[in-house]
């Protein structure tokens, strides 16, 4: 007797993930090509689709948030369609989630976004004040007659990243608690496969995360990343919540072709529309039932893809009128402010520019400050000497955050400054590494080390962390225990983001109605010229001196 082999199917899921508003292939800070953006990405979409007309596509979120395009037409232009829902709409996206930086102008702008879009948003672990989901939890899409369940997570920290009242009437839910609750309910209506798309990152990574086999590597030897407690939980999600297929992630902007963990299958697609995901799924049937036999993912990447032609000339026209906002004169230079690791190894012309305006900002608002901090957050932007545009202030400060003056204390205080100081390893005055990404501790960011004006302070860093600043002072004086200290910051800092918690401590006593890139382009438009903007009160001293070590010649 022969027995006949059981039908299967071979279902292909495609995500891109922490776009990050980059739909040309354009770097709006350098005004250069770039190997990246949704157009090039939709060429890869399009070759997909060639092959597999009923695969599914899905973003894991961070969409509209991060270029001067997606800032005109979420602050400026507001009567338009916005750029990435029209190109999302024409590529027919099936689903996406929800990025912590959705919520970065507020929910009016997301829900007007959301309004556009021609597919479902899911994300489940958002609630309202009555405990009800604020958006969809999941989707089950029957592709080729087999029944995806979709179910959309974001990382509970977003609420430490954004101000208060982008996220009013809002709660973050615990992702293992909300996974475990809509699994079984998903796979209840039917659902053969369980994906979750969700933006949160990893908790571990692998010793040498550039190489794609390392993702395949035992996790037990991988390495813990100094992120915030419960912000990044994709490995966690894997080993203790039971019946996931795949991983769709998300939020750590890394490039993951395949890893697999408790034998969920994950993968993420690098950012800014670098790469794309691709997942492959073998079902064989059983009984009623499709059952997941073999399953597969890489990353496609769009180095020296051509733009698929639709998006781009969807795109050009909001591109153009992004390019005629930044190219604004607004102002002269007469010295050159630089940024990158030049610029954070001292008391630079750079960080005294934004933190002036800071302080500048506050005081004509009636909060005036003691202290001012800013971080040099890339290490491309930069002031060069003649005429300014509003590209070059994009250049020097790519965020979105709006400016917060907190009444705090001296333990608060040398709290965080402890905390910014490892930024840096251990070292030896007498052995200092020949290269200055050498002096830095693991997984350091440099937007999360900030730059003080208003204190003179000492950052002695052949110490450990914990007892570095050896020099505190205000008004050339030692600040008092019990001294109200009024400070300056982005929202992103005080609201802990970095992992800077201390701050959520202190007293939120102002905020800006507008964004800090917006005050440094109207300090910049109304000074006509600046040269120096010197802060002669307070500075940083580093021990050892780096700047000298590495850039004094």
């Amino acid at each position: 007797m022969i027995t006949s082999k059981p039908p299967t199917k071979t279902i292909t899921i495609l995500e891109t993930s922490d776009l990050h508003g980059n739909l040309m292939p354009y770097d709006y800070y350098t005004n250069q090509p770039a190997e990246w953006g949704l157009a090039k990405v939709a060429n890869l979409i399009a070759q997909e689709r060639a092959k597999n007309p009923n695969l599914l596509l899905i973003d894991a979120g961070d969409t509209i948030q991060g270029t001067p395009l997606t800032y005109y037409y979420n602050r400026i232009d507001t009567e338009a369609v916005n750029p990435m829902a029209v190109t999302m709409n024409a590529l027919k996206f099936d689903a996406a989630t929800l990025g912590n930086h959705e919520f970065d102008y507020g929910t009016n702008v997301l829900s007007r976004w959301i309004s556009q879009l021609n597919f479902p948003i899911v994300c489940a672990n958002i609630h309202k004040n009555d405990g009800t989901p604020a958006f969809q939890p999941y989707i089950i899409k029957n592709v080729d007659g087999v029944k995806i369940g979709i179910l959309g997570l974001i990382t509970p920290a977003t609420s430490n990243w954004v101000p208060s009242e982008n996220i009013a009437g809002l709660t973050f839910e615990n992702l293992i608690n909300t996974a475990q609750k809509y699994i079984p309910q998903m796979r209840n209506d039917g659902a053969d496969v369980i994906t979750i798309v969700q933006h949160t990152g990893f908790s571990k990574v692998p010793k040498d995360k550039r190489l794609a086999s390392a993702w395949l590597t035992d996790i037990q030897e991988w390495k813990e990343t100094s992120s915030i407690l419960g912000s990044n939980l994709t490995l966690e999600l894997a080993q203790q919540v039971k019946d996931i297929d795949l991983i769709m992630a998300g939020h750590s902007h890394h490039d993951v072709p395949k890893a697999i963990v408790n034998n969920v299958l994950i993968a993420e697609p690098s950012f800014w529309g670098k790469a794309l995901s691709k997942y492959t799924l073998v079902l064989e049937r059983r009984g009623k039932k499709w059952e997941v036999i073999t399953k597969d993912s890489t990353n496609l990447y769009v180095t020296d893809i051509e733009p698929e032609q639709k998006i781009l000339q969807l795109s050009l026209p909001y591109h153009q009128q992004t390019l005629r906002y930044i190219n604004q004169p607004i102002g002269v230079a007469k010295a050159e402010f630089y940024g990158g690791m030049k610029a954070r190894f001292h008391q630079s012309k750079l960080s005294n520019l934004i933190n002036q305006v800071q302080i500048q900002a506050a005081e004509a608002a009636g909060y005036p400050v003691n202290i001012s901090l800013t971080s040099i957050f890339n290490n491309t932007g930069k002031i060069t000497p003649g005429k300014i545009t509003r590209r070059d202030i994009y250049s020097v400060y790519n965020y979105d955050n709006y400016l917060l003056v907190l009444e705090i204390n001296v333990d608060i205080l040398r709290c965080a400054l402890e905390k910014n100081s490892a930024y840096f390893k251990q070292v030896k005055i007498d052995d200092l590494p020949g290269l200055t990404e050498e002096v830095l501790a693991e997984n350091s960011l440099g937007y999360n080390w900030d730059l003080y004006s208003g204190i003179d302070y000492i950052v002695d860093i052949t110490q450990p962390v914990g007892k570095r600043i050896t020099k505190l002072q205000l008004d050339g004086k030692n600040i008092k225990p019990n001294q109200v200290l009024r400070v300056a910051m982005n929202s992103y800092r005080a609201n802990g983001g970095g992992g800077y918690l201390m701050f959520k401590e202190g007293k939120i006593i102002w905020q800006s109605s507008t964004e800090i890139r917006e005050l440094i382009a109207e300090y910049v438009k109304n000074k006509g010229i600046i040269e120096s903007d010197t802060i002669t009160s307070g500075g940083l001293q580093l021990v050892p001196d780096l700047y000298q070590k590495y850039f004094g010649n």
